[in-house]
């Protein structure tokens, strides 16, 4: 009748772990080929040892696996509830239904864009090179299309996006963007397509590294929503902070001769949105992707770190008659007898988020040490037990021309603190 999937980051995959580093995707963690979790009410633990041994943290990541399965299972329990309840036999009608209805309404929300072909570029900062990402939209009577022609090659690095990442946040930014209210299915994505030559960082293939694809897949969204904007000024925010900055570290022991167990951890951490055609950014809010952080007190114990600051990053957020989105300062360092081995995926170091009708940028993003040393936005590098790692996460822009901002908003701003 239907197939359930679940889907969640789990703190570890095995190979080199989490990070940008990997020369090929063989090195980026377990691969294993389509095979059953359960089969027939039995656990595969042929599959569970294999997954056992080939991670670091083998009790957290089984439990999750055992929490999507237990979902798909519950997900399975209530759709037969409910073809009991309304004497269905199948959902073949339904979904016809459905997709004709949303299918129906998106191609008439594309029918505000005027058709044409609109193109955009950005540049972000790659690893050690700047990176440019390019696209050209084409709006017809079919539907919108993505071609990224004229993005930059792909890198050595992990940072690589497979075609169908990119696919998916061009596809999520135009119906934010255009029906925001229409349900996510078959129907609703037919209409979105993309294509990019060979050989560029938006359309990897296996083997190239992928593991952080992330970083500039989430680019992508304001990438295709910076052309469409010139056809719909009013309607398309700014440019925000984009991707997420994760914190991915294994502790270690600072000293090899003590018996301090191994802990991965991983956090979440996102900057400002872009400022909207009406509102402010969103500050310290993820987009395009839509994850929430945890607490900094959960956070502190399942692992062995001190957030020592988390706080709202003062003048982060673009200037404009809407102010973009603010970024935060984390302060974080390990606890005693620890240190941190840290993948570092950050970006918006050097090409801060851009503002839109006359909007200021926002600022830029800073990864330092808390004696001022300087760390490399992207890379595997140490904390090392007696320092602190800082992390400035940059703003999103402004939208219109700043001297059109109201000034009981700017005296709001500086009432909370959001400027100085």
């Amino acid at each position: 009748i239907a197939f359930f999937a679940s889907t969640a980051h789990v703190v570890d995959i095995g190979g080199r772990g989490y990070g940008p580093d990997a020369r090929e995707v063989y090195e980026e963690g377990i691969r294993i080929p389509i095979m059953k979790w359960v089969e027939r009410g039995v656990l595969n633990e042929d599959l569970v040892n294999i997954v056992k041994n080939n991670v670091r943290e083998e009790d957290q990541v089984v439990g999750d696996i055992h929490g999507l399965a237990a979902s798909n299972e519950t997900g399975r329990r209530r759709l037969l509830a409910m073809l009991d309840e309304f004497k269905m036999a199948d959902l073949r009608d339904l979904a016809e239904f459905i997709f004709d209805r949303t299918r129906t309404a998106t191609m008439a929300a594309l029918e505000h864009v005027p058709k044409g072909d609109y193109e955009n570029t950005m540049q972000v900062d790659g690893y050690n090179d700047t990176i440019t990402l390019a696209v050209n939209v084409t709006v017809s009577d079919d539907g919108m299309h993505a071609d990224f022609t004229g993005t930059s090659s792909l890198s050595p690095f992990g940072v690589n996006v497979p075609l169908r990442y990119a696919e998916a946040y061009f596809t999520y930014g135009m119906l934010v963007a255009l029906a925001p209210e229409l349900p996510n299915n078959y129907a609703s994505l037919l209409p979105f397509t993309v294509s990019a030559p060979p050989g560029v960082i938006l359309n990897a293939q296996d083997p190239d590294p992928v593991a952080v694809r992330h970083v500039f897949g989430h680019f992508v969204t304001d990438l295709c929503l910076g052309a469409v904007a010139q056809a719909l000024p009013e309607v398309i925010p700014a440019e925000g902070a984009g991707a997420l900055w994760n914190f991915q570290a294994s502790a270690r022991s600072a000293d090899p001769e003590t018996l301090l167990p191994p802990i991965e951890m991983l956090m979440f951490n996102s900057g400002g949105t872009g400022a909207r055609p009406t509102l402010d950014g969103l500050t310290a809010t993820a987009f395009p992707s839509g994850v929430r952080t945890m607490s900094a007190e959960a956070t502190e114990q399942v692992g062995p770190i001190i957030i020592w600051r988390k706080e709202i990053r003062e003048n982060s957020g673009g200037e404009g008659k809407q102010r973009g989105g603010l970024g935060q300062v984390i302060e974080i360092g390990p606890t005693d007898g620890y240190l941190f081995e840290f993948g570092a995926m950050f970006d918006r170091v050097e090409n801060p988020a851009r503002g839109r009708q006359g909007g200021g940028d926002g600022a830029p993003g800073a990864v330092y040490l808390d004696d001022g040393s300087p760390f490399s936005p992207k890379g595997k590098q140490t904390v090392s037990a007696d320092r602190r790692l800082i992390l400035e996460l940059p703003g999103g822009g402004g939208f219109g021309d700043p001297a059109d901002r109201d000034p009981d908003a700017v005296a709001n701003d500086e009432v909370q603190g959001y400027i100085s």
